[in-house]
């Protein structure tokens, strides 16, 4: 499909508003995902409590806030989020530029958010694993990076995909206008599919931990972090695709001036 040259120039306008959107909410919600990552890691080995893990955590953030923007820690996270956003939003672009429209467009979007997602949260998680888990020699076992895929591909389809259906689905049946539906839909569904994934992430982590232990230890740890993990999860999602989701989409609100 042929476009004009001012047909382009406003399709580059809205990429950038694309790009600046994905980097505006990926730096806000960055810092508090990058301590909770690290103290629900901590915690599974035995390293740290999570509760002290997290104020640790943000005490260096408030004294030390430019060491902490410069660290790896900081740096994979922003990265992370940065790329997912931007993934998800170009591909909104690009749909919207192309004619293409729901369950296909939907498809589309999952599909590229999915693999940058899940590589390079996968690198991430493998990093934060060796920094800060009880060995930096091993490698991460096979089964652990299908864990991880598993619940990232969870977690981007309840973040980028759901909450469209969710937010229709509430105004249909609760009479919700259309500007609170998105905004419920794209705060509850990334933490809701926690509690499904926490299980997975926790059993990942053991895996890598402590590669031979039975079944019982395993489903036993389980047991026993699954909560506070889960709660620990639904606290981070919620800056990462709820809050951060939503800042996105008033970012690119600013596309409607172009």
């Amino acid at each position: 499909m042929e476009i004009t040259k001012i047909e382009e120039q406003r399709l580059w306008k809205l990429y950038g508003i694309d790009f600046a959107a994905a980097a505006t909410s990926s730096a806000m919600v960055s810092p508090f995902i990058a301590v909770v990552d690290r103290a629900i890691i901590e915690n599974v080995n035995g390293k740290t409590p999570l509760g002290k893990g997290i104020v640790q955590g943000f005490k260096t953030i408030i004294t030390r806030p430019l060491q902490f923007a410069g660290s790896t820690q900081f740096r994979l996270v922003f990265g992370l989020y940065f790329g997912t956003y931007l993934t998800a939003n170009v591909v909104d672009t690009a749909n919207e530029q192309l004619g293409i429209t729901g369950t296909t467009a939907a498809w589309y979007k999952f599909i590229a958010t999915s693999v940058m997602n899940m590589g390079v949260c996968i690198y991430k998680d493998r990093t934060f694993t060796r920094m800060f888990g009880v060995t930096t020699t091993r490698a991460l076992p096979k089964f652990t990076y299908l864990c991880f895929a598993a619940r990232d591909s969870m977690t981007v389809a309840a973040s980028f995909n759901a909450p469209t259906y969710f937010a229709s689905w509430l105004q249909e049946n609760y009479s919700m206008d259309q500007r609170n539906s998105k905004v419920t839909a794209q705060l509850a569904c990334p933490a809701l599919i926690q509690f499904i994934s926490t299980p997975i992430h926790l059993l990942g982590l053991d895996l890598y931990n402590r590669p031979n232990a039975t079944s019982n230890q395993r489903v036993g740890l389980i047991r026993k972090e699954y909560f506070k993990s889960a709660l620990a999860r639904v606290g981070r999602i919620g800056p990462a695709f709820g809050i951060g989701g939503v800042g996105n989409t008033y970012f690119r609100g600013f596309r409607k001036y172009i």
